[in-house]
């Protein structure tokens, strides 16, 4: 592999010149590796990466979406070359990835469903077969810090989010659907108040005809480890929407997280702004979560006035454990809300443990709803399997 390095192809790094077309040139067609020495680089197109490309970045390389362009459908600051054959064998490592966000040309759509708009995501990878991502921040989005969609063998680790403005729908790391064989590690919000939206959303089924979501798939989500994670204020530290595409073998451990709204949300969309179900046509619920495993979880609510438990669940599950969960109530600006919601589920087994007693519950309606006060220290949810 070649290696060769951005200032030899007229990048000036002063973050006033557009240094665009220097490190696409840089990129090329592949096959090589692209260095990006320390300086503040304004970009002014989507820096478009081939297969068996490796990006190596100076930790105060910051590399910025220009603020002088209006943003349409398909603009982000990075992704990969081809979403339609796909692309293999990517590396990123270091750097700084910034959205800029400006409120002016870098920012939301008034109209979230204007088939032309900008999804607002600084880095975008569709279809791409052995991604690494490692030891970079992702900067001042629009909407999410980073999406996935049809990805494949991927190691994303020592990854920090960090905005001068939080806004509301910045994910963090967000998958859409067939993702797949993946591992996560060393994840972390540095600024208060990030995320402000899913810290991890794995999302198998979401509204994609929306701007965050256009040019994503629903689908399955699967064989994904994550370890480490770390936020003292974000919205939410992990969303699992499913609604008939399946979230199975995922295992989560080590996380801890202060959250605003969920430590975990399996609301399969219900009060989203936008729903991708109707309910009356789902009579026995929605969902198709299957050996998800979180353990090692602190929790707590980072802010007061909450309405709602910490953990909703409204999914159908078939192996959806919670292991040596805990709330950390000398944080907790909300002590008096329960931890946990059970509901809009049928022929469910919940099994739980708490204050050392193991007990049992099981909701047959989707009108049946357990709520408990208590953080219990293991928690089961499994659906009753059916003659």
């Amino acid at each position: 592999m070649d290696s060769v390095n951005v200032r030899d192809f007229g990048a000036i790094g002063d973050g006033v010149a557009d240094d665009f077309s220097a490190l696409q040139a840089a990129l090329g067609l592949g096959n090589r590796r692209v260095i990006i020495p320390a300086g503040r680089y304004r970009v002014s197109g989507t820096l478009r990466v081939s297969c068996d490309t490796e990006i190596v970045a100076d930790e105060n390389a910051d590399i910025f979406v220009c603020e002088k362009l209006p943003k349409k459908r398909g603009d982000y600051l990075l992704t990969n070359a081809d979403h339609i054959n796909g692309n293999k064998n990517i590396t990123i490592r270091g750097g700084i990835f910034n959205g800029n966000y400006d409120g002016k040309n870098n920012s939301k759509h008034h109209d979230i469903f204007d088939p032309a708009a900008c999804s607002g995501t600084i880095i975008n990878f569709f279809n791409v077969k052995n991604l690494v991502i490692e030891g970079v921040t992702l900067a001042n989005p629009v909407t999410y810090l980073s999406r996935f969609s049809k990805v494949e063998d991927f190691v994303l680790r020592d990854i920090s989010f960090r905005s001068e403005t939080v806004l509301i729908n910045h994910d963090g790391l967000h998958f859409g659907g067939e993702c797949r064989r993946g591992v996560i590690e060393n994840i972390r919000a540095i600024t208060d108040g990030e995320t402000g939206d899913d810290m991890l959303a794995f999302n198998a089924d979401d509204c994609i005809t929306r701007l965050e979501n256009r040019d994503i798939l629903r689908g399955d989500i699967e064989d994904i480890t994550v370890r480490n994670v770390f936020a003292e204020n974000c919205h939410t530290a992990i969303r699992l929407s499913s609604v008939t595409s399946r979230i199975r073998n995922i295992t989560v451990d080590n996380i801890k997280v202060g959250c605003r709204t969920y430590a975990v949300n399996m609301d399969a969309t219900r009060y989203c702004r936008t729903p991708v179900f109707k309910e009356d046509e789902f009579p026995q619920g929605v969902g198709r979560i299957e050996n998800v495993v979180i353990k090692n979880m602190e929790a707590w609510f980072s802010e007061a006035d909450r309405r709602h438990e910490l953990i909703c669940a409204e999914t159908l599950c078939d192996g959806f454990v919670l292991e040596a969960f805990s709330r950390n109530m000398e944080k907790d600006k909300c002590p008096e809300m329960a931890t946990i919601s059970v509901c809009n589920v049928t022929d469910t087994e919940v099994l739980y443990t708490v204050d050392g007693r193991n007990e049992r519950a099981v909701l047959t309606d989707k009108d049946d709803e357990l709520i408990l006060s208590k953080a219990p220290s293991d928690f089961v949810i499994n659906r009753i399997k059916q003659a």
